[in-house]
C-alpha cells in the first residue's frame, strides 16, 4: 500500500509511521508532509491507497483540506482523519466533509489503525461505486424536483461553458455560494415537509433578486449557487451579494409559519482565484465553510490575498518549531520607574524573533499564530525562564542592592491551561534564586475573556507567592464582581488612555480608571508614557508605576544593564 500522512507535528507523524509498521500492512511507500498545501498538491498528484490527515493543520484545519480534495474531480483516495479531540461533533463533521475514518490519536494502535485503513479503502471504494451510479442517474435530468431550479449537473457544466467564453472574451465572473445556517434545526423543529417548503421559498427569493443572464441553482441540501457573468464592475458583485443578504433576511412564510433565516455565503470570483470549474467551486466552497467557522450570517471572499496571508502564517507556523531550537527568539527589556523619583522599580520582558530570512517579526504577528499551536506553552516557558536568569544575574550585580525592582513577563490565553505550568515556574524560581514577590505575571482582559477556567491556575499562581497584573486595563469589559475573581494584584493601565489623555473625554476615563483601581487597592502601572505632560498627569494622579519611550524603549540585556544598573540609577 501506498499511504500518505499530512501532519504539521513531527512526533506524531513519527508516531504514524512506527505504528503503521507495526500494523503488518504491505508498505511500500509512506511519504509525509507537514503542509497542508502540499499534502493537498501530493494527494492531487499521487495514486495513494489511503490518506492519514491531521485535524489541525494552522492556518487552516483538516476540514477545509478535505474540501479542497474532495472538490476535485481527479482526486479519489480514502482519508482517515487524526485528531486529539474527543469531540463526537468534530467526528461527524469530518465524516460529513468526507473522511473515511476518524481516530483519536490517543487511541491509535497497530490494530486499530490497520483497520481504520482497510475499512476506510473498502468503504471509499463502495463510495465511489455509489457515487458513479448517483452521477448517472443525476445526468438523467437537468432540474431540481424540489426546488424546480436547475441542479448541480446541469451548473457545473454551464460554469465550464461560461469559463470558456470568459477567457475568450477576457471578462471576469464570479461564483456566490449560500448556505442556509442552522438548516438541521429547522428540519428537527418543524419537520421535513416544512423545511421542503422553506427551501422552495428561498428559490424564489434568490429568483427575485438574480440578473436574467445570471444562473441559479441548487446544488445541494440547503445549498445555492449563483453564477454571474455579465460584469463590468467587480462592485456588481458586492452589490448582488448585498441583495441576497438582504432579500433572504425578512421573515419567509412558509406554510403559515414566519421563519427567519441566516446565510453564509462565500465567493469567489475568475481568474482571480480560479480558472477553471473545479478550482473556482471549490473557492468558493472554501470561503463559504469559513464563513461559517467564523460565527454564520457573513460573507467571505476567497482571494489571492487571502492565499498570500494563509501561506505567510503556515510559514510563520513552521519556521516557529524551529525557531526556539535554533535561539532566533531573544529578550528585550523595558525599564519601569517610581511615578515620584524616577528610579527604576520594575522590568518587562519581551519576546522578539530575528527571522533568519524575514528579519525581525513583531510580536503581534507571530504570537497570535503560535498561541493556535502547542507552540506557545515551549515559547512560554523559555520566556520564564530566560527573564528568571537574567534577573538573578542582574540582582547579583554591585549596586543591585541599591535597587528594589521586579521582573515582569507576559502570559497568554493557552498558557494558562498548561498543567505544568506552575512547577516549571517553582523551578526556574528555586534554580534562579528569584524572590517570589518580585516576579510579575501579566495578562490581557481579552486573555481571561476567553479563557474563563483560568482560575484555578492564577490562584495557583497566586499561591506561589508571584503577583499578577492585568494587562490593557480599560480596553476589555472587567466589572468589579469580574476583577473579584481572579487575584491580581497590579493594573495596568492600557496606552490609549494615556496618550489621548489631552482629550477631554479620556483624561476623565483616565481620572476615573486611576479611582476605581485606587479605591480597590490594586497597585497601578501606566503604559506607553511619551511625554512630560503624559508622566506629570500619570503622577498627579498617582499612578505608582511609569512606562513608556518617554523613559525608555525596550532593549537588549546588555544595554539596559549598561544605563540602568550599573551605577544604581
Amino acid at each position: 500500500m501506498d499511504l500518505l500522512i499530512i501532519d504539521d507535528d513531527i512526533v506524531d507523524r513519527m508516531a504514524a509511521v512506527r505504528t503503521l509498521k507495526e500494523t503488518g500492512l504491505q508498505l511500500r511507500e509512506v511519504r509525509q508532509t507537514a503542509s497542508s498545501a502540499e499534502g493537498i498538491a501530493l494527494a492531487l498528484a499521487g495514486d495513494y491507497d489511503a490518506i492519514l490527515l491531521d485535524y489541525q493543520l494552522p492556518p487552516s484545519n483538516g476540514i477545509e483540506v478535505l474540501r479542497e480534495l474532495r472538490g476535485s474531480s481527479d482526486f479519489s483516495t480514502a482519508i482517515v482523519m487524526l485528531s486529539n479531540s474527543h469531540d463526537e461533533e468534530l467526528a461527524l463533521r469530518c465524516i460529513e466533509a468526507g473522511a473515511q475514518d476518524f481516530l483519536m490519536k490517543s487511541e491509535v494502535t497497530a490494530s486499530r489503525l490497520k483497520r481504520a485503513v482497510l475499512l476506510a479503502t473498502e468503504r471509499h471504494q463502495l463510495e465511489r461505486q455509489i457515487r458513479d451510479n448517483n452521477e448517472q442517474l443525476r445526468r438523467l435530468t437537468e432540474c431540481d424536483n424540489l426546488t424546480g431550479l436547475t441542479n448541480r449537473y446541469f451548473f457545473e457544466e454551464a460554469l465550464k461553458d461560461a469559463l470558456i467564453h470568459a477567457e475568450r472574451e477576457q471578462r471576469e465572473l464570479a461564483l456566490i455560494f449560500i448556505d442556509i445556517d442552522r438548516f438541521k434545526t429547522i428540519n428537527d423543529s418543524y419537520g421535513h415537509d416544512i423545511g421542503d417548503a422553506l427551501l422552495r421559498a428561498v428559490s424564489r427569493r434568490l429568483e427575485e433578486v438574480v440578473g436574467k443572464d445570471d444562473k441559479l441553482c441548487r446544488i445541494g441540501g440547503d445549498e445555492f449557487a449563483i453564477l454571474t457573468h455579465a460584469l463590468t464592475d467587480i462592485n456588481q458583485v458586492r452589490l448582488l451579494v448585498e441583495n441576497v443578504s438582504d432579500s433572504l433576511a425578512a421573515p419567509l412564510d412558509v406554510d403559515g409559519k414566519s421563519i427567519t433565516i441566516s446565510t453564509s455565503i462565500g465567493v469567489a470570483t475568475y481568474p482571480d482565484c480560479a480558472t477553471d470549474a473545479t478550482g473556482l467551486m471549490r473557492s468558493a466552497d472554501v470561503a463559504t465553510y469559513r464563513a461559517k467557522t467564523s460565527g454564520r450570517n457573513q460573507v467571505q471572499y476567497y482571494s489571492h490575498d487571502f492565499h498570500q496571508q494563509m501561506q505567510y502564517r503556515h510559514r510563520i507556523e513552521s519556521d516557529l518549531k524551529t525557531a526556539l531550537v535554533e535561539q532566533q527568539f531573544s529578550l528585550y527589556y523595558q525599564p519601569q520607574v517610581d511615578a515620584k523619583t524616577y528610579r527604576l522599580v520594575g522590568i518587562e520582558a519581551l519576546i522578539r524573533w530575528h527571522h533568519p530570512e524575514l528579519g525581525m517579526i513583531p510580536p503581534d504577528e507571530f504570537i497570535p499564530i503560535a498561541e493556535e499551536s502547542d507552540v506557545i506553552n515551549r515559547l512560554g516557558r523559555w520566556v520564564l525562564t530566560t527573564a528568571c536568569q537574567q534577573f538573578s544575574q542582574w540582582l547579583q550585580l554591585p549596586h543591585a542592592s541599591e535597587l528594589i525592582f521586579s521582573i515582569a513577563a507576559n502570559l497568554s490565553a493557552r498558557q494558562l491551561k498548561d498543567a505544568g505550568l506552575v512547577q516549571h515556574l517553582t523551578e526556574c524560581m528555586q534554580r534562579y534564586q528569584v524572590p517570589a514577590e518580585r516576579l510579575e505575571l501579566e495578562l490581557t482582559e481579552s486573555c481571561l475573556e476567553s479563557s474563563l477556567d483560568a482560575l484555578d491556575m492564577l490562584q495557583q499562581l497566586s499561591e506561589i507567592g508571584v503577583n499578577l497584573a492585568l494587562d490593557d486595563f480599560g480596553t476589555g469589559y472587567s466589572s468589579l464582581s469580574y476583577l473579584k475573581k481572579f487575584p491580581f494584584n497590579i493594573l495596568k493601565i492600557d496606552k490609549l488612555f494615556v496618550q489621548h489623555s489631552e482629550e477631554h473625554e479620556q483624561a476623565n476615563l483616565l481620572h476615573a480608571i486611576c479611582s476605581f483601581a485606587h479605591s480597590l487597592g490594586y497597585e497601578t502601572v501606566a503604559e506607553g508614557i511619551e511625554t512630560e505632560a503624559q508622566r506629570d498627569m500619570c503622577s498627579a494622579l498617582g499612578i505608582k508605576r511609569l512606562q513608556g519611550y518617554y523613559f525608555a524603549r525596550p532593549m537588549p540585556a546588555d544595554e539596559l544593564q549598561a544605563q540602568w544598573l550599573t551605577h544604581g540609577r
